[in-house]
C-alpha cells in the first residue's frame, strides 16, 4: 500500500551553513540534509523508522487537498 505524506523542505542556517530541513506535516517530524536531495531522503528514512515503532499514527491523507505555502512579510 502506498502512502502519501506532505513535507516542505526549507533552505535554513545552521552555525553559518546553510542546510535543507524537511518536515513532515502529517507526522510532525523533521530531518535535514545538506543538499534537496539528501534531506528528502533522509525525512522518507525518518517517515518509515517512525510508522515502524507508532503504526496507528500513519494519516489517512486520500481525499484531502495538497498543502499549500506561501512566504509572507510582515
Amino acid at each position: 500500500m502506498t502512502q502519501a505524506f506532505d513535507v516542505v523542505v526549507n533552505e535554513e542556517y545552521l552555525n553559518k551553513k546553510k542546510v535543507f530541513v524537511a518536515h513532515c506535516l502529517n507526522l510532525g517530524i523533521a530531518s535535514q540534509g545538506n543538499t534537496i536531495e539528501e534531506a528528502m531522503a533522509n525525512i522518507k528514512d525518518a517517515i518509515k523508522l517512525y510508522l515502524e515503532e507508532n503504526p496507528e499514527e500513519a494519516p489517512d491523507t486520500e481525499d484531502l487537498l495538497p498543502p499549500m505555502a506561501t512566504r509572507i512579510f510582515l
